[in-house]
């Protein structure tokens, strides 16, 4: 469990605002929060055990970073029109918090805490001990997320706030803006500095 209380204590470091951004964007689009949180903690939890046992080595910056921050606004803009049948937005925004979940844990520089340590250092030699605790460390991490998607089934109104168009226009705004930072590099120099500012 000390994977999972090193992942709530993260949630105050500056270094975690480039995940908390694009997730509060992801939370604002409204349809499905709870399954969107979900779609989000797997997500990353999967890149992070990917970059961690060093399956995924591609660096976050160069053509291919920015080519899926590209990528990232064009299916922005295809949540934006909101056209089509509920069940295809859905899957529509099910695609755009996927994507854009991967794309930040990919850019992401963690602050390493000794649990993260031991995580990152045992995936090198032997990842699937470090799975669970991987995934434990984001649930933590994202602990806000979880119970703000479970105040929408609480509170019937907060859910009909979060469902107005311009909530989830503000939303998919977000997710575009991030897309825009990384397609023109500036989205790594942000992760970079954050994780300097945070162990000064």
């Amino acid at each position: 469990m000390g994977a999972l209380v090193e992942g709530i204590e993260s949630i105050t470091l500056v270094c975690s605002i480039v995940l908390f951004l694009p997730a509060l964007g992801a939370l604002l689009l409204g349809r499905r929060p709870g399954l969107l949180t979900a779609t989000w903690i797997m997500t990353g939890w999967l890149m992070a055990i990917a970059r961690f046992a060093l399956v995924w080595t591609e660096p976050a910056t160069g053509a291919r970073h920015s080519l899926t921050g590209l990528l990232l606004v064009g299916l922005a803009w295809a949540a934006w029109q909101d056209g089509s049948t509920y069940n295809v937005r859905v899957a529509i925004d099910i695609a755009l918090v996927a994507m854009t979940s991967a794309l930040v844990t990919w850019t992401w520089v963690p602050c390493v805490g000794s649990e993260l340590g031991n995580i990152i250092n045992g995936a090198r030699t032997d990842p699937w001990p470090q799975v669970l605790p991987t995934l434990l460390f984001m649930t933590g991490l994202f602990l806000p997320m979880i119970a703000i998607a479970a105040a929408t089934n609480a509170w019937p109104k907060l859910a009909d706030i979060i469902d107005r168009w311009y909530v989830r226009r503000a939303g998919i705004a977000l997710i575009a803006l991030v897309g825009a930072l990384v397609a023109v590099t500036l989205y790594d120099d942000v992760a970079a500095e954050l994780a300097r500012r945070s162990s000064l």
